[in-house]
């Protein structure tokens, strides 16, 4: 099936994706449908990547599920202005029984194009995964997710992880964002925030040559804002294709997020990301009218 990344057939994306990627496109596709269907402008160039594509792959050929963790480079761009730069995007792939489609659940990105998965390989040539033999992590797998979520936008704390600096830093830069967010509405505005957090990793969890782990993870954000009385938000670019050049008296945006959190062997290590991306997931908003 040749990609089309402006679809807006519900059944095209059904084919192609499930589990976080599959909700996303729904939502863009409901947005969509509400606010316009046109696509948003592309580069008319691209600089070359390397096209090579690294895969792990889980499973026994005894017609049970399988799991591909693909890394391949991609273009990084803004519109109008093809960069050089690549970037490597992790990608998680499910085959539900043997012959059924592959399906694309999870896509992250990592820090560098050299940033490859550690993922450690059984003798039989397959990627070792599994949440079992825990104890000798930093974290569980199982609840990670969770903890990572809750630690970034809540004040529950650590959670008993022990976080990286970069985990830290995020979640500084988070609390920087919604003070800022706060002083855009001007007097009598408001901003509500929330967080809608999967707990459950997603896929298999990847044990890496060091005896670490990597954990996939979704959350979905959600920031309202309604402007003071008499004011509006007018957009020059955004996520939602048809929602630019209109004054919004209020609105809500929703992001999800997709991390690869790294797991380290050893109960004093620190968890990090391995890899992310943030990607644009619903809208919903009130035209100005004074």
């Amino acid at each position: 099936m040749k990609f089309d990344a402006d679809s807006h057939d519900t059944e095209y994306w059904k084919g192609i994706t499930e589990g976080p990627l599959l909700e996303r496109a729904l939502a863009v596709l409901e947005t969509a449908r509400e606010y316009g269907t046109k696509g948003e402008a592309r580069p008319t160039n691209s600089p070359a990547t390397e096209h090579a594509v690294r895969t792990w792959t889980t499973g026994k050929d005894d017609g049970s599920d399988r799991w591909i963790l693909g890394a391949h480079e991609v273009l990084g761009y803004t519109v109008g202005d093809a960069s050089n730069k690549a970037e490597l995007r992790w990608s998680l792939h499910h085959q539900q029984r043997p012959g059924a489609p592959w399906l694309t659940a999870f896509i992250a990105s990592g820090p560098e194009t050299t940033a490859l998965p550690q993922v450690a390989v059984g003798p039989e040539g397959r990627a070792l995964s599994g949440g079992g033999d825990t104890a000798g992590l930093a974290a569980d797998p199982a609840t990670v997710c969770g903890q990572h979520g809750d630690y970034l936008n809540t004040d529950a704390g650590a959670g008993g992880v022990k976080w990286s600096q970069d985990v830290t830093k995020t979640k500084e830069a988070l609390a920087g964002s919604l003070t800022r967010i706060r002083g855009e509405v001007g007097k009598g505005g408001k901003v509500d925030v929330g967080i809608d957090v999967n707990r459950t990793p997603h896929g298999p969890v990847w044990r890496t040559t060091d005896g670490g782990a990597l954990v996939a993870c979704t959350t979905v954000n959600k920031v309202y804002k309604e402007l003071a009385p008499g004011t509006s938000a007018t957009f020059s670019s955004s996520g939602w294709a048809g929602t630019t050049g209109i004054p919004w008296a209020s609105y809500t945006q929703r992001i999800m997020n997709l991390t690869v959190l790294k797991v380290p062997a050893g109960s004093s290590g620190e968890v990090s990301v391995a890899a992310s991306s943030r990607l644009p997931y619903s809208f919903e908003g009130t035209r100005y009218t004074g």
